[in-house]
């Protein structure tokens, strides 16, 4: 069984982040098992990398593969959305959504590098026009400025470290 990570809901540095994951529309949208869940473990979900409305790979390289360098299990589910929350402070410092965006919050430093990397703020989704569905644009800085959205870069195990230790008050 997980042990059980307390999500600070009223952290300042969670408010960006909790009213994206927790808004009414997004929540509406979501084929989670979980959106209805404000919190809990990965445990508590049959097939989590399967059932939280991200595509497996992502669910993966969020709580495996950039976790690897952390003392500490940090996997969690916030509104149905995988993500990665410091167990001490309960501050938020990664998520995945759909089939193709997972972020992490940085400190200054590791963000000014990631982005000289490669890294970016703002993701695209594309039109489908059989489906009538048209591009829309998810900003960052909707939620805050020290986030940014991962595109498989060989640096972002350190980084995920990075924000990781920034994520302790």
């Amino acid at each position: 069984m997980d042990e059980e990570i307390k999500v600070d809901f009223d952290a300042l540095e969670n408010a960006g982040i909790l009213g994206y994951l927790g808004s009414a529309e997004r929540i509406r949208r979501s084929v989670s098992v979980a959106r209805d869940q404000r919190s809990c473990a990965p445990g508590s979900v049959k097939d989590p990398y399967l059932r939280l409305g991200c595509h497996p790979d992502l669910v993966e390289r969020l709580w495996k593969d950039l976790a690897v360098q952390l003392s500490v299990k940090c996997a969690w589910i916030v509104y149905g959305v995988p993500v990665l929350v410091h167990p001490s402070s309960g501050i938020i410092f990664g998520f995945c959504g759909g089939t193709h965006m997972y972020s992490l919050r940085l400190p200054p430093e590791a963000r000014a590098e990631a982005i000289r990397a490669g890294a970016e703020r703002v993701f695209r989704y594309p039109a489908i026009p059989r489906l009538n569905k048209k591009e829309t644009v998810f900003d960052l800085d909707t939620i805050g400025k020290e986030w940014i959205f991962g595109k498989w870069l060989n640096d972002e195990a350190k980084w995920c470290l990075d924000a990781f230790t920034f994520a302790v008050r």
